[in-house]
């Protein structure tokens, strides 16, 4: 109600709204509210929510008029130049990349845009203006898409491919963050930090000089199966703080149905040599994998405690639309919530009892491990 209210003090035309697993509840009554406090104003959503079931929440939410599916910046732009001329080339629901209603109130979807060939062609946030730098809350893009495929994530949106910005881009975002007034910490959400090792000694070298100064990089996602001492060394020059990573489950039944690879070795080399640069590793946990039985949960558990990581974070599975599982739930025999965040109430393997308890074991574990770390001993 606060964010309409002041959306309605802005009279505007046209509200764009991103919608996340994690603030759907939340849009989507922003949407109803929204319906009736500026009727006249048309309602997009977009983001990875609403883009992969845009019929059906067009279906559900009435006033939304449109959503955008995949990449929104040339789909939105366009979008609203069709909302603006009073005789368009193509009306709202034949844009690419659009789904919308029609004059008469039927859901219509365009064919698919092709994601965006050349990243540098959109404009920086950063470097335009538009969004000033702030200390802790600044995330930089240096490249969409990611080389792998996990069934559970829709990071990859059904493709291996990556798109990267150019380095003189990725430098000039970088020199202007690093340098802003207050900014101490920032972070990078690329789905793996180092990428390539070419890849990462050049954002090293970039950072470097502002590392030197104390502006540090908190927790970057890697895959740490390919960090050794070498590797290590480069992120701590390049000022990294603090990295996330797997490895979801230790099981093997899981990791084959969600087509996640894992060696258990080179997982544990890649920690040790984090530890040895002073880099804090977060292990992340997926509770109701699809083949994983509750004792796979547990000793995935014990697994992760093996490491000696700085966190270990522990999380039950969402059934993310746009998904492998989300497409493949009745066959792996996930059931889950419809509602989002989409939270998995049975799998085949666990019972609704079973992930619960799970759930409390594994909060207990994170919070006494985190706990003995920051009393000073080693869990």
């Amino acid at each position: 109600w606060w964010v309409a209210y002041r959306l309605a003090a802005l009279e505007p035309d046209v509200v764009g709204i991103s919608v996340t697993c994690w603030n759907a509840r939340a849009a989507y009554e922003l949407v109803r509210v929204l319906g009736a406090a500026l009727p006249d104003a048309r309602v997009v959503l977009g983001g990875p929510e609403a883009g992969p079931i845009a019929e059906d929440v067009l279906r559900a939410h009435p006033h939304a008029h449109a959503v955008v599916r995949g990449e929104g910046e040339v789909t939105f732009a366009e979008l609203l130049a069709a909302y603006a001329d009073a005789a368009p080339a193509a009306p709202a629901h034949e844009v690419a990349g659009v789904t919308a209603r029609t004059p008469d109130g039927a859901v219509r979807a365009a064919p698919d845009r092709e994601p965006v060939a050349d990243l540098d062609t959109l404009p920086s946030p950063y470097l335009t203006g538009v969004m000033p730098p702030l200390d802790g809350a600044t995330y930089l893009e240096t490249y969409r898409g990611c080389p792998h495929a996990c069934a559970y994530c829709f990071e990859g949106h059904g493709s291996t491919r990556v798109r990267s910005h150019s380095d003189e881009r990725v430098r000039a975002e970088i020199g202007l963050v690093a340098s802003a007034q207050g900014v101490r910490s920032f972070s990078f959400i690329d789905p793996v930090f180092n990428l390539t090792d070419s890849r990462l000694r050049t954002l090293a070298d970039t950072l470097a000089p502002h590392a030197v100064r104390g502006v540090r990089l908190h927790t970057v996602e890697v895959d740490v199966e390919r960090i050794g001492p070498e590797q290590a060394a480069l992120l701590a020059r390049a000022g990294v703080a603090s990295v996330e990573t797997g490895p979801q489950t230790t099981g093997a039944a899981a990791l084959a149905a969600c087509g996640r690879p894992f060696d258990p070795d080179a997982f544990q080399a890649g920690v040790e040599a984090l530890r040895a640069e002073g880099i804090a590793t977060e292990c992340d946990l997926i509770f109701g994998l699809p083949g994983d039985t509750p004792g796979d949960m547990v000793a995935s558990m014990e697994w992760a405690l093996g490491v000696h990581p700085w966190r270990i974070q522990c999380s039950t599975l969402r059934v993310l639309p746009g998904t492998v599982l989300w497409d493949r739930a009745p066959e792996l025999g996930l059931a889950f919530d419809p509602e989002p965040p989409h939270e998995v109430v049975t799998t085949a393997e666990a019972g609704f009892a079973d992930l619960r308890r799970i759930e409390l074991m594994g909060a207990v574990l994170a919070d006494e491990h985190a706990a003995a770390l920051e009393g000073g001993v080693r869990a």
